[in-house]
C-alpha cells in the first residue's frame, strides 16, 4: 500500500531538535545503510518496528507520524543498534527521547512509559526462567514460569 507524505505536515526542525539532545547528535549522518534494523532483535519478530524507517521519517520531518506511531514503545532499548551503526547514530537514545516527547506532547499517557519498563523487566526474567528451565538449573519449573507471566499480565491490565 502506497502512503503519501503531505509537504505541508513537515517540521523540518524536528532532525534539528533531535539532534540537540543526547543521543542525537549523529542522527543526520545516517546514510539508510540498514545495519540497526538488521541486528534489532525486535524487527525480526515485529517487521512493523524498524529502525531505519523512522530515522528517515524523522529526517524528512514526520513529526506528528512518528510521535503518534506505536511503533516508537516496541524498542526494547538493547542498543544493538547504537552498537553496529557505522555513523554512531545512537538510535536507542534517540527513541527514548521520542518516548519522552510523545508523552509531554500528548501522544501517550504518562504511565506508558512505566508499564513498558515492567513488561521489558518480566521480559528478561521470563528468558532467564525459560533458559533455567531448558538446562534444568536454577529450581525452575513450568509452573513457576507460567505463574511469574500471569503475574506481569495482571500488573500491566491493572
Amino acid at each position: 500500500m502506497e502512503k503519501v507524505i503531505v509537504s505541508k505536515k513537515l517540521d523540518p526542525n524536528f532532525k534539528f531538535e533531535l539532534s540537540a539532545r543526547p543521543g542525537g547528535e549523529n542522527l543526520k549522518k545516517c546514510f539508510a545503510c540498514g545495519t540497526c534494523t538488521a541486528g534489532c532483535p525486535v524487527f525480526h519478530v515485529e517487521h512493523e518496528y524498524n529502525p531505519r524507517r523512522i530515522i528517515r521519517m524523522i529526517l524528512l520531518g514526520m513529526r506528528e507520524q512518528v510521535l503518534s506511531s506505536k511503533t516508537i514503545w516496541l524498542c526494547s532499548q538493547c542498543y544493538t543498534c547504537s552498537a553496529n551503526c557505522p555513523q554512531d547514530v545512537d538510535f536507542s537514545d534517540i527513541m527514548f527521547t521520542l518516548r519522552d516527547l510523545a508523552v509531554k506532547e500528548g501522544y501517550a499517557p504518562a504511565t506508558l512509559r512505566e508499564k513498558i519498563d515492567r513488561v521489558s523487566t518480566a521480559a528478561h526474567e521470563f528468558r532467564r526462567d525459560c533458559i533455567h528451565l531448558l538446562l534444568g538449573e536454577g529450581g525452575v519449573d513450568s509452573e513457576t514460569v507460567k505463574a511469574n507471566v500471569d503475574k506481569t499480565l495482571a500488573a500491566v491490565k491493572g
